[in-house]
């Protein structure tokens, strides 16, 4: 068990599973609930982070954060955008756009046989 301070409130806590401290995890949890709600309600209102912390006050990084993990569905809730990390352009589907995860994935498929058939034998210069 760890002793450390909260990365939120800055308070000293024991850490068992976050680096939030049970109050913060608290605020946290309550702050994920209005936007949820917040955006169930405006489901069919284009609405951005900003919009979000505008009118709640959960600041826009807290919502960005729920989206990259995996709390928040954007494109199930809202008509909110988020920008791709990869390439900047507008996405629905999480942090990386459609198209970019799709790049992503063949470039994976073919590392993964290229390292698995190996075509020539490699040759190392010393």
């Amino acid at each position: 068990m760890d002793v450390v301070n909260c990365t939120a409130c800055r308070k000293l806590f024991i850490r068992q599973s976050s680096d939030l401290c049970i109050d913060c995890i608290k605020k946290d949890h309550t702050d994920f609930e209005k936007v949820r709600e917040f955006l169930r309600e405006r489901r069919k209102v284009r609405t951005s982070p900003v919009d979000v912390e505008k009118a709640i006050g959960v600041k826009k990084e807290n919502v960005l954060r729920y989206i990259k993990e995996g709390r928040l569905l954007i494109s199930e809730i809202s008509q909110m955008e988020i920008m791709c990390e990869s390439c900047g352009k507008p996405s629905r589907d999480g942090t990386i756009c459609a198209e970019c995860r799709d790049t992503l994935r063949r470039d994976l498929a073919q590392a993964m046989l290229d390292s698995a058939n190996p075509s020539k034998p490699r040759t190392y210069r010393t």
